[in-house]
């Protein structure tokens, strides 16, 4: 789930880099809805510093280190036929049965993906997720959206996280387990409290020294995406001072200065010496 989804209220492992982001997502970049956004953020903050914060420092007071990683690993491995389905939809074949391979090998060794022996076998996990496979179909991210509890967000991955909480294998497994509420509540909670944890070292960090920390979660997130799309080679930052096509460039003048240095006045010779 760290490598899929978004934690609630920050960017998952994105906070690393904020260089902009070329290509489609100049318009996220601009930002329309600011104001909007900003507005929700704040309030996503609060919930996080007085809620969810708080429960998650619970958590991993409370759980040794060893089961929080189990954790991880499991929700981790549970997301592996959504990722196996989306790199299918992306044509990348491949990659997909190495995702099955990874899903085989860490459900029946890792006892149902408490372990991660996949990776130690050359099995590293390749998340895909619907936003993704839009973005490989062509469609352009759309504007920044912050989402209420969910955090940040484009146009494009909020439509591929609403088809994720409908088509994911595990949601519809989860659904038809037929869950109390209490069961689904607690279940909701550990995933939440299993994402924070995972980067509240990192990102908190980086936030308290941020003079705009709506700024630098969203180029955080932004960047983050631009190169989960592109599996972690995107390409180079297009030349936007170039003219766009159809348009000539500016024709330069000539310089009228002369391109050659006048000829060197005439010396005298040392004395004693005959004149030439």
């Amino acid at each position: 789930m760290h490598a899929i989804r978004v934690p609630v209220l920050l960017a998952a492992g994105s906070l690393a880099a904020c260089a902009s982001t070329p290509g489609d997502q100049l318009q996220a970049e601009r930002d329309p809805i600011e104001k909007t956004n900003r507005a929700i953020y704040s309030f996503n903050r609060t919930v996080d510093k007085a809620v969810v914060t708080p429960g998650t420092n619970v958590y991993r007071a409370v759980v040794p280190k060893a089961a929080q990683r189990g954790v991880g690993n499991a929700f981790n491995n549970v997301d592996e036929p959504f990722s196996f389905f989306n790199a299918i939809l992306q044509g990348k074949v491949s990659q997909a049965f190495r995702t099955l391979d990874r899903f085989l090998i860490n459900t029946v060794l890792g006892v149902g993906g408490l372990a991660d022996h996949a990776t130690d076998m050359g099995r590293p996990q390749e998340a895909e997720d619907f936003g993704q496979t839009l973005a490989v179909w062509g469609v352009k991210s759309g504007p920044y959206v912050m989402l209420p509890f969910f955090g940040p967000s484009t146009l494009r991955d909020s439509i591929g996280f609403g088809v994720e909480r409908v088509s994911d294998p595990y949601r519809i497994g989860v659904g038809e387990l037929r869950l109390s509420f209490t069961e689904e509540v607690g279940l909701n909670a550990l995933e939440l409290a299993d994402t924070r944890s995972y980067v509240m070292d990192t990102a908190d960090a980086l936030l308290k020294g941020s003079a705009d920390e709506y700024a630098t979660v969203r180029a955080a997130y932004l960047q983050y995406r631009w190169n989960l799309i592109h599996d972690g080679a995107p390409p180079e930052e297009e030349d936007f001072s170039a003219p766009p096509p159809g348009v000539a460039a500016t024709p330069v003048e000539p310089s009228t200065a002369p391109t050659t240095e006048p000829p060197a006045e005439p010396t005298q010779p040392p004395p004693g010496q005959p004149q030439p």
